[in-house]
């Protein structure tokens, strides 16, 4: 098989449920140019065995065995097998739009990196979500465009927000510019390994190109999410890596601001037992102790929040609410209905969503159906502000 233009590598683990759709929605793409890696990182039910049948009806696939190392692990073995010009990353629970590698290089065939957008699937009959880029949308190639996409691309001012993607699958990148950075991600981190990888190619990358266009389709499961806290090692290993890649950068103060950003939101969501405050729930201002909190918002900081307020005997439980309340109710978590905060009684409803814009949108909506603004809280930007990164980070 001869040097194709895309080698399209997917990691796959005890996945037997949803890779025949990943495969299938692979080898069915308008663009057929194709190389295609599956790396079973050792799987204990029947992905592997897949895999196979799959290879033996498909040339342009070959199926990697081997012992269970973990994701990074699986990406570098297919990134070594490569050979096409371009890496696009797959993961195994998802699949792509069925003409998203024509599309992508109809945007641009010669930028070093191309990012683009997905959809959020909650499964049959649920309302997608979407990941998109919150930069503007173009080539970033001259000298002062890749500055301004460098100044934004982890934090672009709001609480939360990318101002670029931190997913390996939402990119089509060059090879020879991957190379590096991705085999320079240890194999043991776990949290934020596409940010490890992502943000040093960026700043290698002589051309960028961003669109917000929706061709891949990232599914939701409940089953996948990581739930323990991240340990300090791991912490650590991170954003080493990260200051590492930008310490020698003409942007060094303004990457390593945003790096100081990104920290805060990994301690928020994965650290959040271990973050030293005196507020009664923090980082929401008007929750004080004695008060009766309904939490809306049931991802992962919802969860977080959540299950807080019910272990602080110095706060009481108004109910747990959220858009998409059935996606949570079926995992057997007391969600409630959105429409139902109306009629609950509460002192304060703590809007559990880490986006801060979005946020503020719920709040206008909350406000609008007759919510007092008074008894609506945010997260307060100045208490993250204000919060102490660990001692073990150095910056």
């Amino acid at each position: 098989m001869g040097i194709k233009m895309i080698s399209v590598i997917v990691p796959v683990f005890n996945i037997e449920e949803y890779i025949g759709e990943c495969i299938e929605s692979i080898i069915s793409q308008s663009y057929s140019d194709l190389e295609i890696i599956l790396v079973d990182d050792g799987s204990t039910d029947r992905s592997g065995g897949i895999c196979d049948t799959y290879a033996q009806k498909d040339n342009r696939i070959q199926v990697i065995h081997k012992n269970n190392g973990g994701l990074v692990s699986a990406r570098k073995a297919g990134l070594r097998a490569a050979k096409g010009k371009y890496i696009s990353y797959v993961d195994g629970d998802d699949w792509i739009d069925s003409r998203m590698y024509q599309k992508l290089l109809e945007m641009n065939s010669t930028a070093d990196v191309i990012a683009f957008a997905g959809y959020e699937e909650y499964g049959p009959g649920r309302e997608c979500g979407y990941k998109k880029n919150t930069i503007e949308e173009g080539l970033y190639e001259s000298g002062e465009e890749r500055f301004r996409l460098y100044s934004l691309m982890m934090f672009n001012g709001n609480f939360f927000e990318n101002g670029v993607l931190t997913y390996l699958w939402s990119k089509l990148i060059k090879r020879e510019l991957l190379m590096e950075p991705q085999m320079n991600v240890p194999d043991e981190v776990s949290y934020a390994e596409d940010a490890a990888c992502i943000y040093p190619c960026l700043l290698k990358a002589e051309s960028v190109y961003v669109s917000n266009e929706l061709l891949y389709h990232y599914r939701v499961r409940q089953d996948s999410m990581v739930k323990e806290e991240i340990g300090k090692e791991k912490l650590q290993k991170l954003f080493q890596i990260l200051g590492s890649s930008f310490s020698s950068h003409p942007l060094k103060e303004k990457l390593l601001e945003q790096l100081k950003h990104f920290i805060r939101h990994a301690m928020l969501l994965k650290g959040y037992k271990n973050i030293r405050h005196s507020m009664a729930l923090f980082p929401f201002e008007k929750v004080k102790m004695g008060m009766k909190v309904a939490v809306y918002g049931a991802g992962i900081f919802g969860k977080i929040i959540w299950n807080y307020c019910k272990m602080d005997d110095s706060l009481i439980t108004a109910g747990w609410f959220d858009l998409r309340y059935d996606v949570y109710a079926s995992q057997g978590l007391c969600v409630q209905p959105a429409g139902q905060v109306m009629d609950s009684d509460f002192d304060v409803i703590a809007i559990a969503i880490a986006n801060v814009k979005l946020a503020r949108k719920i709040q206008a909506d909350f406000v609008q159906k007759g919510i007092p603004e008074e008894k609506i809280d945010l997260i307060s930007m100045e208490a993250l502000g204000e919060m102490k990164l660990p001692d073990y980070i150095e910056i």
